[in-house]
């Protein structure tokens, strides 16, 4: 018997490969000696390992979407919808049977009743996954809506001009009571305190009042603008007049009246 070794170059950077050769005879019919050449096969596909396997399967894996997840989900959801400051803290009211999604489902919130932000309100979505409908859903939520606003630090009187000094910034509930909580670093310019507020307690439109900007026979810088012409000019102011408001002008040069909008102190603006 004759036996031939093939040794094959590329098989010197494997270390110890006997183990993958399996002898393969040839039988020469001319002659009663075999040819034994070791062949290295390959494994094949079927035989991966059971581990990437289960990688590859983990890569798209599937979750439940629990209650934590929904409320957190919810949240986000009504403060796009309503495109307001803050967060919005949504807490499910009644027990909710998770759904199994993938991560990159999407939550479509109908319609809330009401159609406004309030402490409870009653939502219908649809959750949808890979560009299926999973399901419609309709569940009662209580809502928070919180967000920095003023909170006086310091007394301050009636018929004060307040200043942003007078307050500092806390987080609040607007939906438990201070609907009409001023939120942090508003301007006050060109108010005043109508009511007294105690300290530590959020400042509230309702708090202030507007002041007269432009009091009645000031003379005012009149900005006049339209068609592409800007004008200016002087006139007497024949009203008093809030930041916002409109006021009878009387023209210095030429006596004729308009209205104006107040700007601020000793200005206004009419359009042409």
């Amino acid at each position: 018997m004759l036996r031939l070794i093939l040794g094959l170059p590329f098989l010197s950077c494997l270390g110890d490969v006997s183990r993958f050769i399996s002898p393969i005879e040839l039988n020469d019919e001319s002659s009663n000696d075999s040819i034994v050449i070791n062949a290295f096969v390959s494994p094949s596909h079927s035989h991966v390992s059971p581990t990437i396997r289960s990688e590859e399967k983990n890569y798209s894996r599937k979750f439940f979407l629990d209650q934590d997840f929904l409320e957190a989900k919810m949240g986000e959801a009504i403060l796009h919808r309503y495109q307001c400051n803050g967060t919005i803290k949504a807490q499910a009211t009644r027990a909710w049977n998770p759904v199994k999604l993938s991560s990159n489902f999407i939550l479509k919130i109908v319609d809330c009743m009401p159609d406004e932000l309030a402490p409870s309100s009653f939502i219908r979505f649809e959750l949808w996954d890979e560009g299926k409908l999973i399901g419609k859903f309709g569940e009662p939520f209580r809502l928070s809506h919180v967000v920095d606003v003023m909170v006086l630090r310091e007394p301050i009187s009636r018929g004060q001009v307040p200043e942003l000094s007078h307050f500092t910034t806390k987080p609040i509930d607007i939906l438990r009571g201070y609907a009409d909580a001023i939120p942090a670093n508003t301007s006050l310019e060109g108010y005043q305190m109508s009511s007294a507020v105690s300290i530590g307690s959020p400042l509230k439109w309702s708090n202030l009042s507007k002041v007269n900007l432009v009091r009645r026979g000031d003379v005012v810088d009149v900005f006049a603008s339209g068609g592409g012409i800007f004008i200016t000019m002087k006139g007497v102011s024949l009203d008093d007049g809030v930041q916002g408001g409109v006021i009878k002008i009387r023209n210095i040069s030429s006596d004729k009246e308009f209205f104006a909008k107040v700007l601020n102190k000793n200005s206004v603006k009419v359009n042409l």
